[in-house]
């Protein structure tokens, strides 16, 4: 059976349809929408009118102590995590208040889609650490929380979760980083340099936007899964994934907005105010962590996640899966309880 599930927004784009065989449901209310004037990021850089989108789930108890704060991960939304909160979802939003954050780049918080020209190569050095003290401005200022207990994020929701337990230690109880990385390694940034070798080349010779996708969806084809579980659909399958992946993307998302969600997700380095060292990094953690992997992810590299888990004495739960980084998505049945039972304790 082919692997069917919203785990990533390129996997939701290569299905294009639920379990069920039905198609998708008409498109959700829009997200609120914060603004903070302007975000000034690591690199000295800022965003004018910066904006965070987001949506909430379930409702804040009187003291104010069970929210859950969820990442969107690179090509993802907030919406594509409706359906996968609630009474049994990855998170119980009848226990948690539960919300889902749109990070810079996506084409709806602040991106190089939504900005004017002149303020767009801000984008240019944003970093995941951007994404998480734009988030912790909106957990703070807008929704008056002075704790969080927990985040939760998958693929470069992972990472941001990662570096949430590392830049605000006494701010989280537990943290859960899913097919995440605290710190790209070579593999990492090599894979995700072909995808912006592919996009500023393409620009650079005038090739139409839908070819760079095509480009970009079989890149993505190679890497999501297996060899294993790509050999399994066979040519013509694989070949329909991709052709149906690369139109959505032309139509849904900006070739700009993409490349700066890459080139953050390529300099993920939660290390990078301790020397680049993880272990030293991992020292500043106060919280729960439960850090799950697959050694079978070809596209976020599984040693970073599994030395920190270490270096903190984390929980783990290693993911073995033809499916790769979409293992979240094949192995629900097996992940989803374990989160639950972590963020219940």
């Amino acid at each position: 059976m082919r692997y069917v599930g919203v785990v990533t927004a390129l996997a939701a784009l290569q299905i294009g349809k639920s379990a069920s065989g039905q198609a998708p449901p008409s498109p959700p209310p829009p997200a609120t929408v914060a603004s903070f004037g302007t975000c000034r990021l690591a690199s000295g850089a800022t965003i004018e009118n910066c904006r965070i989108a987001y949506r909430t789930f379930g409702r804040l108890n009187a003291a104010r102590t069970n929210a859950v704060l969820i990442p969107t991960w690179l090509l993802g939304r907030s919406e594509d995590w409706i359906g996968m909160v609630g009474e049994n979802g990855w998170v119980d939003t009848t226990r948690f208040f539960t919300v889902v954050v749109d990070a810079f780049a996506n084409g709806r918080s602040s991106s190089p889609s939504n900005t004017p020209p002149a303020g767009r190569a801000a984008f240019l050095d944003l970093t995941i650490a951007d994404m998480v003290e734009a988030q912790h401005r909106l957990v703070v200022e807008v929704l008056k929380l002075s704790r969080l207990h927990a985040v939760l994020g998958i693929s470069m929701g992972g990472m941001q979760a990662f570096e949430w337990a590392v830049r605000y230690p006494n701010f989280v109880d537990a943290v859960v980083p899913i097919v995440g990385t605290p710190q790209a390694g070579a593999f990492d940034r090599t894979y995700t340099s072909t995808f912006l070798s592919v996009v500023e080349n393409g620009r650079a010779h005038g090739v139409p936007d839908d070819s760079v996708w095509n480009q970009v969806a079989l890149l993505s084809e190679m890497h999501l899964r297996t060899p294993r579980a790509v050999n399994k659909d066979g040519v013509s399958a694989t070949a329909a994934d991709v052709a149906r992946s690369a139109k959505e993307l032309s139509a849904n998302w900006s070739l700009e907005d993409f490349a700066s969600q890459v080139r953050a997700a390529r300099r993920q380095d939660v290390a990078a105010n301790f020397g680049g060292d993880l272990a030293g990094a991992a020292a500043q953690v106060r919280s729960r962590m439960l850090v799950i992997y697959s050694w079978d992810d070809h596209s976020v590299s599984a040693e970073s996640a599994a030395a920190f888990a270490r270096y903190v004495r984390a929980d783990t739960l290693s993911v073995a899966s033809p499916c790769g980084h979409l293992a979240t998505g094949c192995e629900g049945a097996r992940i989803t309880p374990v989160v639950r039972e972590f963020l219940a304790r």
